[in-house]
C-alpha cells in the first residue's frame, strides 16, 4: 500500500512520502496515541497536520519528551516506535511486552515505598 491514507496528524513518515509500508505505520502511530494520553491531547493543537507530517517525513521532526512527564522507560518506548527507520521499530508483541516489564517495575518501586507511580501504567 502506498500514500493518502489516513489522518495527517499520525500518519508515519513513510505514508506521507508515498512509500510502501508495512505494520510498522500503525507502531509509530500509537506512540503518538500514547504520547497524547500523557501530555493531555496532541502538543502541536495550532500546527496544520500535513505540516506536522511534512516535518516529521522530511526533518525527522517527533514530539518533544518532557523528563517531568514521562517516565524514562516510556520515553525509550516511544524513541524506538518512532524510528525513522521501520523496520526498527519494535512489533505489537515486543510493545506489549515492554509496557508489561514498565507496569512491573512501577508496581515494585511503590510496594517498596518508593515515590514512583503512574495512573496510566
Amino acid at each position: 500500500m502506498t500514500g493518502g491514507t489516513g489522518s495527517y496528524r499520525y500518519m508515519a513518515p513513510e505514508v506521507y512520502r508515498r512509500e510502501s509500508y508495512g505494520k510498522s505505520v500503525d507502531v509509530f502511530s500509537f506512540a503518538l496515541i500514547v504520547h497524547e494520553i500523557f501530555q493531555g491531547g496532541p502538543s502541536n493543537r495550532a500546527a496544520l497536520p500535513e505540516h506536522i507530517a511534512d516535518k516529521r517525513a522530511y526533518e525527522d521532526a517527533r514530539p518533544s519528551l518532557s523528563s517531568f512527564v514521562y517516565p524514562d522507560s516510556i520515553k525509550m518506548l516511544l524513541r524506538e516506535c518512532w524510528h525513522k527507520n521501520p523496520e526498527s521499530r519494535p512489533t505489537f508483541e515486543e510493545i506489549i511486552s515492554k509496557l508489561e516489564s514498565i507496569q512491573e517495575s512501577f508496581q515494585n518501586k511503590k510496594d517498596a515505598g518508593g515515590c514512583c507511580s503512574c495512573c496510566i501504567l
